[in-house]
């Protein structure tokens, strides 16, 4: 957890409890049943480093009167090449490069731009009230225009790839190094051309 949210989520808490008691509420349990029910937050929504600090509390951990066996899933690490430290989103370049995008720090100072511009660093997929019901991922890929290409690609309902970070980004870099192979500009589906 990062110390922005960690502030945020202190601040949060602070007010509910002076919230509660202000208005008397800690007392009634009446009241607290029509507080509303946290929404659900899938492995997808994480970033990648909310997904690695995940690693070790979702791995499995079998134990029997003799052996204790843990199987933990991590990912590699990979150096990025260094970008300016204001560079945003830089939390995906490590799934970036992953799934092919250059090591470069120019294309990763303009992919944090994409990402930053697109969603802030977040994969905004449906369900998440941000949604705007057609683009998908942390690079935004778009249901109306990329529908059937996705599911060529992958082998899967477009929904499902694009809710993966990792496919999602990967997706992104085949709609980018397309277009850079034949001299075009690659950041044109994002406008940035």
């Amino acid at each position: 957890m990062n110390l922005k949210r960690f502030l945020l989520l202190s601040i949060a808490t602070y007010g509910m409890c002076a919230l509660w008691a202000i208005t008397g509420v800690q007392g009634s349990s009446d009241t607290l049943k029509t507080l509303p029910t946290p929404s659900t937050v899938t492995v997808g929504m994480l970033t990648p480093e909310q997904q690695q600090e995940r690693v070790q509390e979702l791995s499995t951990t079998t134990t029997s009167t003799s052996t204790t066996t843990t199987t933990t899933t991590t990912i590699p690490p990979i150096t990025v090449a260094p970008v300016p430290a204001d560079t945003h989103c830089q939390e995906w370049f490590p799934l970036a490069i992953s799934v092919g995008w250059p090591n470069d720090p120019a294309i990763l100072q303009k992919l944090g731009q994409i990402l930053f511009k697109e969603t802030r660093c977040q994969n905004i997929i449906k369900g998440d009230p941000r949604w705007n019901g057609h683009d998908w991922g942390p690079a935004q890929i778009n249901d109306t225009a990329h529908h059937d290409y996705v599911e060529q690609v992958f082998g899967m309902p477009f929904e499902q790839a694009m809710s993966d970070p990792a496919k999602n980004l990967q997706y992104a870099y085949l709609l980018y190094s397309e277009r850079e192979k034949v001299g075009k500009c690659g950041w044109k589906p994002w406008s940035l051309c």
